[in-house]
């Protein structure tokens, strides 16, 4: 078996390092407490609708359909209240829960009643209906055979 001369290099190095004695310095003090975001409870509220609004598909739909935005920035909104639920655990933080109430868990039913009333979010529900797209459908055919009887006789 042939080695190359890098790989020997290497090994003898990677066998050295593990070698090396590790600074006591880089334990972790047990007393040392990770500090908690900064989050205002109306920051808590929003955040806490999104989340509900973007985690159900009929919600999210509802949602996406009914912004003015367009759907890419209206997704990343959904997104990124989900995203900031998740890596700042809000929904299990005693402290924040015991200073604004668990709006995580009020948001959830809130936002089940608001889609029961016709609202998404900010948005009111646009309805529609297999039959509203068929009338409109059936008058873009009525319309165009018009104008194709009208070419025919002239």
């Amino acid at each position: 078996m042939q080695f190359s001369i890098a790989s020997v290099a290497l090994l003898s190095l990677s066998a050295s390092v593990s070698a090396i004695p590790v600074d006591q310095r880089f334990e972790v003090d047990p007393t040392y407490v990770i500090p908690r975001a900064v989050v205002t409870c109306a920051e808590y509220s929003e955040t806490a609708n999104y989340s509900a609004i973007g985690l159900n598909s009929t919600y999210r739909g509802a949602f996406l359909v009914g912004s003015p935005d367009g759907t890419d920035y209206t997704r990343s909104i959904l997104d990124k209240a989900q995203k900031k639920m998740t890596d700042l655990k809000l929904r299990f933080d005693e402290a924040l829960n015991a200073e604004c109430g668990n709006l995580s868990t009020i948001a959830d039913t809130e936002v089940t009643t608001n889609f029961t009333n016709g609202i998404v979010g900010p948005f009111a529900i646009k309805k529609t209906s297999a039959g509203d797209r068929l009338v409109s459908g059936m008058g873009t055919v009525i319309l165009a055979a018009t104008f194709a009887g009208a070419a025919l006789l002239l």
